[in-house]
């Protein structure tokens, strides 16, 4: 069969970091927006205006680090072994059908599209677990951060911003895990409902 694309197409992305350039063309829903910012914005009001002792926040920010590393790694290992099986039962004949076809949304071909999708949460799972293991590995108290800090002219300063950043960012990044899990798992959904679909106008 003749399809009308350059199968150089289906191999363009030589790496990653490309999947995630095209993947960014892919935009969070306003509810995703929504739910994060107004995390930050609840836990920042109690970094900045409740509580006023930073070991409290710091203490936090390693305990969440420690739980945040462990839940993404393990939900990470799930979401690839699922992946895997679903990629390997998807029917080739179709999924070349899709690259044919453009999203009007993002201009991605469909196939990219719909794999982008999945990448994206892959890399955000990966991104975000990496920056739990830096805190875990050199925030401690005598870590390299803290360290590298009291080198600082006005270290103590440096360091409650640097905790309260920190604090925003871990906190909400699990809101932003989970909303990513559950965009994960409505697209798997509907590429099954497309499938099916498309099995049924096959026959």
């Amino acid at each position: 069969m003749k399809y009308l694309f350059d199968d150089a197409e289906l191999t363009s992305e030589k790496s990653l970091w490309d999947v995630y350039k095209q993947s960014r063309r892919i935009l969070p829903s306003k509810l995703q927006i929504f739910a994060v910012l107004a995390t930050m914005l609840c836990l920042g009001i109690n970094a900045f205006v409740f509580v006023d002792n930073d070991a409290l926040l710091l203490r936090d920010v390693r305990k969440w680090s420690e739980m945040g590393f462990n839940f993404g790694i393990t939900t990470l290992g799930f979401l690839i072994a699922g992946f895997t099986i679903f990629a390997t039962l998807s029917k080739p004949k179709m999924m070349l059908a899709m690259m044919e076809h453009t999203n009007n949304e993002t201009g991605l071909r469909t196939l990219k599209y719909n794999f982008f999708a999945f990448m994206k949460v892959f890399i955000a799972y990966i991104s975000v677990s990496l920056i739990y293991l830096f805190i875990v590995l050199m925030g401690q108290s005598d870590g390299l951060v803290a360290n590298v800090i009291s080198l600082f002219p006005n270290s103590t300063c440096v360091k409650s911003s640097i905790i309260k950043v920190s604090y925003l960012i871990v906190g909400s990044s699990f809101v932003y895990l989970l909303l990513l899990l559950k965009s994960f798992i409505f697209n798997i959904y509907a590429i099954v409902m497309n499938f099916l679909r498309w099995e049924y106008h096959e026959e």
